[in-house]
Order: structure tokens, then C-alpha cells, then sequence
């Protein structure tokens, strides 16, 4: 029990009691953490928008028990042009559910910390949303201990299972040489140091499967239709 100071990223946020919000934080320090801001629905609170989805923050928190409460916040970021650009908006989301849905709470991984601050950044720096989220999602699945695998040599055709844990040399979806070239250069670069893509259509298709395999989840299931949704408006 007692004060912490980190720098976090909000991932969700939601009305809590009559003037709250509670937050969904990563955090440098704790990882993946759920914590209490007060007053901050309040119009005459000074931290009024502090609580919105995807800000990085300089935070102070008490700890009592098992439950967070910041007391203190520091604007860093607010990301202003990245959330500018509607096409980036499916990134965001992809963030929000990969975080919520397949992270702990309060463990702590660096890895995932930066790799959220640097994905954001790139969608500042790069238009190019679908090949920025592409190698989110394998830098993440790699952080997180379910790697995708990459072939063991190079062959005429390539199969793609996300039973056989990503690429297989007998079954599964076929991919074409090039595809499977940006899927390897995507996961062995930095995000930060990325470059656009054209295969990012491909690409998403056969990490969603690989997602919905290893996650068993029904409402990423659910979240892919929304996002199918909302692209075709």
C-alpha cells in the first residue's frame, strides 16, 4: 500500500459512481492495472477529460489493497493527429481489445508498454493504418508467449494454420510468396521502423484466424463484426 508514480496509457474508460471514471491502464511500472478517477465527470474538474481512451500520462497512485486510485495526473500526449485520421480508428480498437482481452493484470512487460506508445506514434509519422495494426498484432502475440511461425525455409507454396502455430508445410490456407515476405519483415522490424505494405488485407485475415484459434473467444468474434461493420459505412 501507498504512492506510486508511473506513465500509462489509457486503454479503456467508463463511468464509475455519480462523478468517476474508472480506467484500464498500461502502465510502465504495473502493466495492465484498473484504477479510479475522481470528480473527473465533474464540468468544473480540472482533470475533466484526463480519463479519455488512449491518453499517456504521467500518474501518481495510491495503492489500498487491491485497488488503484490516481491522485494526481500529468498530461504527456494526447496523440491529437494520430486520433485525426478516421482510418486510424480501427487501430485504436484493435489495441483496446488485444489488451483487455489477452494481458494480466499488474504484471508488468515493457515490451508491451513501448510497443503500444510506438504503434501510436507511427500512426502520427505514417499513413498507413492496416500495416501499422499488422505489426502490432505480431509484436503482441509475440510478447505476449504466442508467436506466430514463420516458415523453416523457403518452398513454392506456403500454408498458413494457426493449429500448427502459424505456417505449416503440408496444410492449410495457401499464401503467396509475397505475403509471406511482408509477414516475416513485419515481424522482425520494429514497428518504429516499419514501412507500408500491400498485403495488409491478407495479412489481418490470417491473424484474426490465428487469434480467434488460440484466444477462444467469442466476443473477439463479435468485435471482428463490428469492425466489419463499421468499415463498410
Amino acid at each position: 500500500m501507498g504512492y506510486l508514480s508511473v506513465k500509462g496509457i489509457t486503454i479503456s474508460s467508463y463511468p464509475h459512481k455519480e462523478k468517476d471514471r474508472a480506467v484500464i491502464l498500461f502502465s510502465d511500472e504495473l502493466g495492465k492495472i484498473k484504477a479510479n478517477m475522481r470528480s473527473v465527470r465533474s464540468g468544473s474538474s480540472k482533470r475533466s477529460g484526463l480519463s479519455d481512451e488512449f491518453l499517456y500520462e504521467k500518474i501518481l497512485l495510491y495503492q489500498k489493497n487491491n485497488w488503484f486510485t490516481v491522485t494526481d495526473v500529468t498530461l504527456l500526449d494526447a496523440f491529437v493527429k494520430a486520433k485525426s485520421n478516421i482510418d486510424n480508428y480501427k487501430v485504436f480498437s484493435y489495441i483496446r481489445e488485444l489488451v483487455i482481452l489477452l494481458t494480466p493484470f499488474e504484471q508488468p512487460d515493457t515490451q508491451i508498454f513501448d510497443l503500444i506508445l510506438d504503434t501510436i506514434k507511427m500512426l502520427e509519422l505514417i499513413d498507413a493504418p492496416d500495416t501499422i495494426l499488422a505489426s502490432f498484432i505480431l509484436h503482441f502475440l509475440k510478447y505476449i508467449g504466442f508467436p506466430v511461425k514463420m516458415p523453416e525455409e523457403t518452398r513454392d507454396t506456403y500454408y498458413f494454420l494457426p493449429e500448427s502455430e502459424g505456417f505449416s508445410n503440408f496444410k492449410g490456407v495457401t499464401v503467396d510468396q509475397e505475403t509471406v515476405k511482408e509477414i516475416i519483415f513485419l515481424s522482425d522490424t520494429p514497428i518504429k521502423n516499419i514501412n507500408p505494405v500491400d498485403n495488409t488485407k491478407i495479412i489481418l485475415q490470417l491473424l484474426n484466424n490465428f487469434i480467434i484459434y488460440h484466444a477462444d473467444s467469442n466476443h473477439f468474434n463479435k468485435f471482428l463484426e463490428t469492425i466489419e461493420k463499421l468499415s463498410n459505412i
